[in-house]
């Protein structure tokens, strides 16, 4: 959550169910869903509501990319996820590396079942998609048009309104 939000409640929706061969409509579909439950429309939202739905797509977004993300370590080959540790360069022997990843049965089949045998080691994270080309912002709320008009059209000697009865004698 963004630090400057005071939201208490997820926004981020539920986790959406992406495919690989369906990627770009899954993506889609996940933002239309936000946007179609939105109450009302962007211009009508004032600056904190704004920055609520933008914090909410932010969410979202990230959401979508990490499902991605495991989707395509999921496809076509084994995987854990792991964290990399100790690296040692050591010449013409080679490069040791020391990995760590918890404990979990799905872990120890993929790990234990390659034991030996030449893996490709796929450096993936999904925070490394999480760029934008700029921030999101919401658009500063905007004055009263109306008392706007009217102090435009106020010269400052009178109030507005209906001309005084003595004008007329």
């Amino acid at each position: 959550m963004n630090a400057h939000a005071e939201i208490h409640h997820d926004m981020e929706g539920p986790e959406p169910d992406l495919h690989l061969d369906t990627l770009f409509g899954d993506c889609r579909d996940a933002m239309l869903l936000r946007i179609q439950t939105m109450k009302t429309s962007w211009p009508l939202c004032n600056e904190a509501e704004q920055a609520e739905i933008i914090n909410g797509i932010e969410l979202a977004a990230r959401n979508i990319v990490r499902a991605a993300v495991r989707e395509v370590t999921r496809h076509e080959f084994p995987h854990a996820v792991v964290t990399l540790g100790e690296v040692k360069i050591k010449g013409e022997k080679g490069i040791e590396g020391k990995i760590t990843c918890a404990n979990i049965e799905h872990n120890r089949n993929v790990l234990g079942d390659h034991v030996g045998t030449m893996v490709q080691l796929v450096m993936i994270d999904s925070e490394d998609f999480m760029g934008e080309q700029g921030p999101a912002e919401a658009d500063p709320d905007q004055k009263d048009w109306l008392r706007d008009a009217d102090e435009e059209d106020d010269d400052g000697d009178e109030p507005l309104g209906l001309p005084s009865p003595e004008d007329f004698d």
